[in-house]
């Protein structure tokens, strides 16, 4: 398996390099600084999945995720930072993220994100991603509520709001979009 590894920071990166060399057999790991380096490795030898880190110098994670889509569609992404901010969490799956997980994850658990996102089972997400998530839709939910008297509309729809619950529970984007009758590319 081949995985790229795009972190500014070299002690990250050369620590979660040595995680995945020694958790997954075989493992093929290349490593880039930034976003320029991460889509010259990237013409330069294809990936079968890559992690990236969300704020690095110059263009951001999610500007290469976008470009990850366009130029390797089926190559999975995993958003592996320190934030856990619903926008980023958000922006990750909008953008066609596989998987959204804190630094602070087990190798364990990154391994089988690694696995989940390979397979399109589905999306992995930190347990506290998801709690921000959902704590950002009850807020955006109330505060919809405070303003449907004065008929103003705020924060996430009800169809938003049913997705990110059945992301909660694992529901891969194809479930989903059966759950929802929905297109999956919603």
């Amino acid at each position: 398996m081949k995985v790229l590894l795009v972190d500014d920071h070299t002690l990250v990166r050369k620590g979660v390099a040595q995680v995945l060399a020694l958790t997954i057999p075989g493992a093929e790991i290349t490593e880039a600084a930034d976003a320029d380096q991460a889509v010259r490795e990237l013409e330069a030898s294809p990936q079968d999945v890559a992690l990236l880190d969300i704020r690095m110098p110059g263009r951001d994670g999610l500007d290469l995720l976008r470009e990850i889509r366009v130029s390797h569609p089926n190559m999975p992404v995993i958003m592996l930072t320190c934030f856990d901010n619903s926008e980023y969490v958000k922006k990750a799956l909008a953008e066609g993220a596989a998987g959204y997980l804190l630094k602070d994850c087990s190798p364990e658990d990154l391994v089988q994100a690694i696995s989940v996102a390979m397979s399109g089972s589905g999306n992995v997400l930190s347990p506290r991603a998801v709690r921000n998530l959902f704590d950002s839709a009850q807020a955006a939910d109330q505060q919809a509520q405070s303003h449907a008297n004065r008929g103003t509309e705020a924060g996430l729809t009800r169809r938003e709001n049913d997705i990110i619950a059945l992301l909660a529970e694992g529901y891969s984007n194809r479930e989903i979009s059966r759950t929802l009758f929905l297109s999956e590319k919603t």
